[in-house]
């Protein structure tokens, strides 16, 4: 063989190897990049799911805090007029005080369906159940024993909400 065709197929031959390793160093570096693209995707879809939880956990905790509010408004009520008339809860309660809480039992009830965390919907469902309790009671002294119990559940609801938080924003 001429040794003119041994440089001339030596030089094909690097030639070729060459463009094969830059081509697969391109295939490499592609890979990485679409790994890296797959990563971020991931990242904020975690971020915006814990964002959504964090804002849901939050609007919940005020949530929980008007309901027991209006609750131990509304016993307020029944509390003065079975002082006044001597007979309980026959009385109709304010408009806005009744809308009220219907729209914020349905609230609590629509945000903590919304939470991922068990004990969080558990706690939603306990408090919910007591303040009906309120609501339902055949006397005064069973209507407070009630609102004391869904004090304790939305103080427990409260802390539960702050360590889930606190747990997202990786200060826990």
């Amino acid at each position: 063989m001429p040794s003119w065709l041994a440089t001339t197929m030596s030089v094909i031959a690097g030639g070729v190897l060459t463009m094969l390793a830059a081509w697969l160093a391109d295939q490499r570096l592609n890979e990485r990049e679409r790994e890296r693209r797959r990563e971020e995707r991931r990242e904020r879809i975690v971020d915006r799911r814990n964002d959504f939880q964090r804002e849901t956990m939050l609007a919940l905790q005020v949530a929980a805090q008007q309901l027991l509010r209006n609750t131990g408004a509304s016993l307020h009520q029944d509390s003065l007029a079975y002082r006044m008339t001597g007979k309980w809860q026959k009385q109709q309660l304010p408009d806005g005080l009744s809308q009220d809480h219907l729209r914020l039992n349905t609230e609590a009830m629509l945000l903590g369906s919304r939470v991922r965390d068990d004990e969080v919907r558990g706690l939603v469902d306990q408090l919910r159940s007591r303040v009906v309790g309120v609501s339902m009671s055949s006397s005064e002294s069973e209507a407070e024993r009630h609102m004391l119990a869904a004090g304790e559940t939305q103080g427990a609801l409260i802390q539960r909400i702050g360590q889930l938080v606190r747990g997202l924003d990786g200060t826990d």
